[in-house]
């Protein structure tokens, strides 16, 4: 077993061989493969093994420390000597970062868009309400924006929108509106402080984790971002290049199966005769997002909500 297959690493790659088998490496060509979300590098170390002498992988994460842990489980298990390119950015910037390393195409591209362990069990990490710590939950710490920000700040009927359509949380517009009086009296600066409020308002556990995952979604644009994201993906993959996203949330494998849907596709409008000019560029390899197993969820009960979905560029 190598460092990067080490359970004490905190965090379980989640559909780690099915990613694996869907990313393909040429054995006859220069593979450039991109990991948009690096996180603990477990995806990361074992593509890594799977690639050839000679090819580039390149692994994007906004958050820092992640990027440092991840960077040393890579040298550790870099038996191939890969180039490696570890890049401190949201992957919004794919297409930016890429270039700057003169790169306009690639042969495989792949997300995991659930946080690390790391982020929702150390309180320090600020993304939990398990205990107690700063209410921030940015993934990079350059971002001016917190959670703070917005609970303080943020109009009720926006609080209560994103609630709602975030995590269709039921309680959106009475805990929307406990934290716009709170907030007059005392501004909120902990978990903690945003935690008994939620519970005051909605006795039901799911509505702190709901809110709390929906704000997260606010401070880190994750909905927009993944949608220009995913556009820059499709556009910098090859011919026959694949494209693999894992998502836990809704929203996020709605966005990914429209795109993917639309990109299947001659013709996008609805004119008779078309006029929109749109070409298809993918074939989707799913006709049904792939799940884990049983096993899986056994061995990992925060991979139950995973789908992925998987395609090829034409």
């Amino acid at each position: 077993m190598n460092s990067c297959e080490k359970v004490e690493d905190l965090h379980i790659s989640v559909l780690l061989d099915e990613l694996i088998w869907a990313i393909k490496v040429h054995p006859d060509k220069k593979n450039i493969i991109v990991d948009c979300t690096l996180g603990l590098a477990g995806h990361a170390c074992k593509m890594i093994e799977k690639m050839n002498p000679g090819d580039t992988f390149i692994g994007f994460d906004a958050d820092e420390n992640n990027l440092k842990l991840a960077k040393e489980r890579i040298e550790k298990s870099n038996k191939n000597k890969i180039e490696v390119i570890l890049i401190h950015s949201n992957f919004l910037n794919l297409k930016e970062w890429l270039l700057k390393h003169w790169i306009s195409s690639v042969t495989g591209v792949y997300y995991d868009l659930w946080l690390s362990s790391v982020h929702i069990d150390n309180p320090t990490r600020w993304f939990s309400f398990q205990n107690d710590g700063p209410l921030d939950m940015r993934f990079d710490k350059r971002s001016w924006i917190t959670a703070a920000e917005i609970v303080n700040s943020y109009h009720k009927d926006d609080l209560e929108k994103i609630f709602s359509q975030y995590w269709e949380e039921p309680s959106s517009r009475k805990v929307a509106e406990r934290i716009a009086l709170r907030r007059k009296e005392e501004k909120f600066t902990t978990t903690k402080d945003l935690a008994d409020l939620i519970w005051e308002v909605s006795k039901y556990p799911k509505s702190k984790t709901r809110i709390f995952q929906a704000l997260r979604i606010e401070v880190n644009s994750e909905l927009k971002n993944l949608e220009i994201s995913l556009h820059d993906a499709i556009e910098l993959l090859e011919i026959w290049g694949n494209i693999f996203v894992i998502s836990f949330h809704s929203l996020e494998d709605r966005i990914v199966k429209q795109k993917f849907k639309r990109e299947s596709k001659d013709c996008i409008c609805r004119d008779i005769i078309c006029s929109c000019g749109h070409e298809k560029s993918l074939k989707i390899l799913t006709k049904k997002p792939i799940l884990p197993t049983e096993e899986e969820q056994k061995q990992n009960s925060r991979s139950r909500s995973a789908k992925a979905r998987h395609a090829k560029k034409i």
